[in-house]
């Protein structure tokens, strides 16, 4: 029991900081118990109001199937990820990222 309750803490602490590190630094008026209760909800499957340890393992599994389908153009056609592909969708992303950056920096 108590080892759940620490799960349960630590995922609604996951949650909390998680909202907050998504909100906008530069406005002051950040709403972060809006954010924690949208996040909050979108996690409780039943919308109860409470967050079972299997629903917020559903939550992450279904982030973590996303963001399988959203880099499988770095899986090879065996549908497996080796360690070179995923250095090589790393230094593409990176090197994507940096040009975005340039470009937001000179317009």
């Amino acid at each position: 029991m108590k080892a759940k309750l620490i799960a349960l803490m630590t995922g609604a602490a996951a949650l909390a900081s998680g909202a907050a590190l998504a909100g906008d630094k530069k406005d002051g008026d950040y709403d972060w118990e809006a954010k924690v209760e949208e996040k909050f909800n979108k996690v409780d499957g039943n919308s109860d109001g409470q967050i079972t340890r299997d629903e917020f393992l559903a939550y992450k599994a279904g982030k973590a199937e996303k963001e399988w389908d959203e880099h499988a153009d770095a899986v090879g056609d065996d549908g497996q990820l080796s360690l070179d592909e995923a250095k090589a969708a790393h230094k593409a992303r990176m090197e994507k990222k940096k040009k975005h950056k340039e470009m937001k920096k000179d317009g």
